[in-house]
């Protein structure tokens, strides 16, 4: 097993230059730090926690909050722990996972990620006593970190009006969050600027999944003709696909759909699905970067947006 003594003959670092590196990083140059966390991933090095926590009155554990209502075996779930986890260890972190927000103390730091709207005021309240990063945006907090919902939609709307499509339908979430808004938001303002209308009934919202997809698509059939659908999520989108198919209904030659997410079913579908895929191992990234940082003392100045990008498939 690796010793912080083999880490610094591998950096050409000091002892004393590593030991800061990994107990107080903020105060070693970039570059340094750099190297010796590279050396530190390569060798497998392992910290010895229990001496780090008598030492510095730390638990190294950091608290990650997904509410019950997500399943902890949905994609979103499993790769959103899995790259958060795989940095944090990096970092010298463990993880814990809580399915109930609290003032637990046996952890340095949360992250909270699948709040809803009324979500927000637990949160603030443990985010002024323990360092504290949300996992979507919120004009209450500096601290978090988001994939972009909102150009993710306007970028996948213009993109199907590129297509020659201006009969446009937009099925959304029926669910009370910032991210349901906002992709909702950005096909509306997609279809504005480009002059196109959105008569009635051409928008419509379900529980994000197959069974409500298929629902509101034939709802969505019985009150309007779009040659396009524009789903806020993958799921409502493979419903989508399974209702007009149902109906012999050629995808995309009579009707575009495309969905949102790219957790991976939009490659299990025929026609593959046309998506915005959620860039989620660098959202995890990002998200372990920022609760350590806040535990260190340099909080985010402000939100950060991750860009997501569209991923052509067969159905647009």
């Amino acid at each position: 097993m690796a010793t912080i003594k083999d880490i610094a003959k591998i950096t050409g670092c000091s002892v004393m230059t590593v030991s800061r590196a990994l107990n107080n990083p903020e105060l070693v140059k970039k570059e340094t730090l750099d190297r010796i966390m590279e050396a530190v991933e390569s060798t497998g090095y392992v910290q010895n926690r229990v001496a780090r926590s008598l030492i510095k009155g730390c638990t190294y554990n950091i608290c990650v909050y997904i509410p019950a209502s997500l399943d902890a075996t949905e994609s979103f779930v499993a790769q959103t722990i899995s790259s958060i986890g795989e940095r944090l260890g990096v970092l010298g972190y463990s993880l814990s996972l809580r399915r109930k927000i609290s003032m637990d103390d046996n952890f340095d730091g949360i992250i909270a990620a699948g709040l809803n709207i009324e979500d927000e005021d637990e949160f603030e309240k443990i985010s002024a006593s323990k360092p504290a990063v949300l996992y979507g945006n919120s004009e209450r907090f500096n601290n978090w970190v988001d994939v972009n919902n909102y150009r993710g939609v306007y970028k996948m709307t213009e993109y199907i009006i590129s297509k020659g499509h201006s009969k446009i339908a937009y099925m959304g979430m029926d669910f009370h969050a910032h991210y349901v808004a906002q992709r909702k938001q950005g096909f509306l303002d997609a279809m504005r600027a480009a002059g196109l209308e959105v008569p009635f009934g051409y928008v419509v919202s379900a529980d994000n999944s197959e069974q409500a997809g298929f629902d509101a698509c034939v709802r969505l059939l019985a009150a309007a003709e779009p040659t396009a659908i524009v789903c806020a999520t993958d799921l409502i989108a493979v419903g989508c696909i399974h209702a007009l198919q149902r109906r012999n209904v050629k995808i995309p030659a009579q009707i575009a759909v495309s969905g949102f997410d790219g957790f991976g079913i939009e490659n299990t579908v025929f026609p593959k699905l046309t998506t915005v895929r959620q860039p989620l191992y660098d959202v995890g990234i990002r998200l372990a970067d920022a609760v350590v940082d806040s535990i260190n003392g340099r909080p985010l100045k402000h939100g950060i947006y991750i860009e997501p990008e569209i991923k052509a498939g067969e159905s647009v």
